[in-house]
């Protein structure tokens, strides 16, 4: 009966974070469709929901090119690459708390952006 319970509510914790991301004023649709496939997919279901984009965080990028993240949202500020040509803010959650945070995340045209910049600042 308590793994019932505790199966219960996991499940009702992503329907709940699920209802907020969607309703969310702020998150982007193919930040939404992100969230609406994390769940379904936690929840044993895959309706084949995709996003219209792949993209990645400062934190992605800065391991594929082997400098920190920080450096890759230095360089991004210095450039200007954090427009919607290059990708789009998301709501995340802070790495060491419960805070949401707003997060650039690269689409393929800033991530090419940022490679070209690390190649002429070389």
């Amino acid at each position: 009966m308590h793994q019932l319970q505790l199966v219960i509510d996991h499940d009702s914790l992503l329907i709940n974070q699920l209802t907020e991301a969607l309703s969310s004023p702020t998150l982007s649709s193919s930040a939404k469709l992100a969230e609406a496939r994390r769940v379904l997919t936690a929840l044993g279901l895959d309706l084949g929901v995709t996003a219209a984009q792949q993209v990645w965080s400062a934190s992605e990028l800065a391991k594929e090119f082997g400098i920190s993240a920080q450096a890759i949202g230095r360089l991004a500020n210095q450039h200007q690459v954090k427009t919607d040509e290059f990708g789009e803010y998301r709501l995340d959650q802070a790495v060491h708390s419960r805070k949401q945070v707003q997060t650039f995340y690269y689409n393929q045209r800033g991530r090419n952006q940022l490679a070209e910049l690390l190649k002429t600042r070389t």
